[in-house]
């Protein structure tokens, strides 16, 4: 620890700084958490602790975002030469246009709640982020878009958020009509759309890669810190735990350091999803053939 004091002295006015402005931009959210509230934020977490995160967070994911981009997209690369060449297979079937509509019409409905409930930035969850990219991915015409077959398969890295949704559902404070199904049926939506997709041979699954599962993780890292992290300051919301965490027993044990531990689950899922869940399906599944 007094090492650790002594590297971080010449940082103290950087800390002071940002601290300070933390508590500017996040004015009258209170000190005592309610834990029988998901979506107010607290300060759970001190502000110094907001700052210090925020900075160290976001400067690495932006620069690790950025590596890992040129890596991914360099013209000697395999997942260039994917993404510039790929041809889906045929048009949109039936099923695909079902699974469309439905996803669509779940995205919908949650939006309609968020709304009635005064909390409409709660649509930057990942779950609906995940739900909006894959729309975004269903209706772009042009399957060959470099930009939504790298977003898809970034995705396919990060389905394992809509896995622990359904095995750690956090309803506190459901209480419109349909809004606990609708929350189930859009967390299996996302789950099976992509499944669907992968079968279709219409969207680019690239081969699991380091580059890539390093990519997904630092977006998604990204978008929590800083993008959702300065909405949550802004709008005293609890945005994806910014402030508090979930009731799961272990992050309450785990106490001010939740949220690193979150990242660090989130790094090991990434990998876990893609090599061992994706990987799985595509061993298994009857697709149609690819051409590329």
């Amino acid at each position: 620890m007094a090492v650790l004091s002594v590297l971080n002295r010449p940082l103290e006015p950087l800390y002071n700084g940002m601290e300070k402005w933390i508590r500017s931009i996040a004015k009258g959210v209170p000190d005592e958490t309610d834990w029988k509230d998901s979506t107010k934020g607290s300060w759970y977490l001190h502000p110094r602790q907001h700052a210090i995160e925020f900075f160290f967070l976001s400067t690495g994911f932006a620069a690790a975002s950025y590596y890992f981009l040129t890596k991914v997209l360099d013209p000697s690369s395999t997942t260039w030469k994917l993404l510039s060449s790929f041809t889906p297979v045929g048009p949109a079937t039936r099923t695909e246009k079902i699974l469309f509509v439905s996803l669509l019409g779940s995205f919908s409905l949650t939006a309609i709640h968020k709304v009635i409930r005064k909390n409409k930035l709660f649509m930057l969850q990942p779950c609906h982020m995940s739900a909006a990219l894959l729309l975004l991915t269903l209706a772009n015409p042009n399957k060959s878009s470099v930009a939504t077959n790298l977003l898809f398969n970034i995705y396919l890295h990060t389905q394992w958020g809509a896995l622990a949704a359904l095995l750690f559902p956090d309803l506190r404070d459901h209480y419109l009509t349909g809004e606990t199904f609708n929350f189930f049926a859009e967390h299996i939506l996302i789950l099976v759309a992509p499944a669907y997709m992968i079968y279709s041979g219409r969207y680019l699954v690239m081969p699991a890669s380091k580059n890539m599962a390093l990519l997904s993780f630092c977006i998604y890292g990204f978008f929590h810190s800083p993008v959702l992290h300065i909405c949550a300051l802004k709008s005293g919301q609890n945005l994806n735990y910014a402030f508090s965490p979930p009731p799961i027993k272990t992050l309450f044990q785990i106490g001010r350091g939740y949220r690193l531990a979150l990242y660090a689950t989130a790094f090991g899922a990434m990998f876990l999803t893609r090599y061992g869940i994706v990987e799985s399906l595509l061993s298994i599944l009857p697709r149609k053939a690819l051409i590329m």
